[in-house]
């Protein structure tokens, strides 16, 4: 299995899972749907679907454009809602702690706690396994199963939102937002040692913050915490993601 990023920022969310049969589960549609045509080689005959965590544009921003392609989306009724489609062909409004099918995919949903409706993914496929998709959240009080793999948020450190705030970087207002929005790296690592990682591959962190996060002290801090080798996740990031241990 594939996993290509080609946004995971406040610029823009997507990631791409292609199997070895060319068949490609989309997560998030927040960048220029012309980027995923590229990054497919503009054959989307393979796509089976794409996920949507939330409403916010950096997440959602092009869903008519995936959905003009005749793409089954699968979101919140809240994310249709926003859109303000004119017709709600190939969408497919989904549920908190529920289970779908896409294609050789197999999907498990739970609820965020961001400022808007938000849902986390468990996604399950038998080249790679267990994967966890979780990001714009302040928190996760689920107690989780065994992954292989997992993509999570570490938006922020509060030493370096702190720093910026006293320089003058940023309003002192983002402080209460991002407490109550989006993952502290802390808080990303109390996530992972509260959950068996022992078959676990990888760690992928997830929407770093362009000013209140720092690359690589942030792999180093996760990949103490967890004892996994830790990637970030960027635009132009590819890595395989077997079900097998490296």
């Amino acid at each position: 299995m594939v996993l290509k990023c080609l946004g995971s920022s406040s610029d823009g969310n997507c990631y791409l899972l292609t199997a070895s049969d060319g068949s490609t589960l989309i997560i998030e549609c927040g960048v220029q749907f012309t980027q995923v045509k590229k990054a497919l080689h503009w054959s989307l005959g393979g796509v089976v679907g794409c996920l949507v965590s939330h409403r916010h544009k950096d997440h959602s921003k092009y869903i008519k454009d995936v959905l003009s392609c005749g793409i089954t989306t699968l979101a919140l009724e809240d994310v249709f809602e926003s859109a303000q489609l004119r017709n709600r062909v190939c969408c497919k409004s989904i549920e908190p702690l529920h289970g779908y099918v896409i294609g050789g995919f197999k999907v498990f949903t739970l609820p965020m706690c961001h400022d808007v409706p938000c849902l986390a993914f468990i996604i399950e496929h038998r080249e790679m396994g267990r994967l966890l998709f979780i990001t714009d959240t302040m928190m996760c009080e689920y107690k989780l199963p065994k992954m292989q793999h997992i993509m999570i948020e570490a938006n922020y450190s509060d030493a370096i939102l702190q720093a910026n705030i006293d320089n003058g970087v940023v309003p002192a207002s983002m402080k209460d937002r991002l407490l109550h929005s989006h993952l502290e790296l802390k808080t990303t690592c109390g996530i992972l040692t509260a959950n068996d990682l022992s078959d676990v591959n990888e760690v992928i962190l997830l929407h770093l913050s362009g000013n209140n996060s720092s690359k690589f002290q942030f792999i180093e801090t996760v990949e103490r915490c967890s004892g996994k080798t830790t990637y970030v996740a960027e635009s132009g990031f590819e890595t395989t993601l077997s079900i097998n241990p490296y």
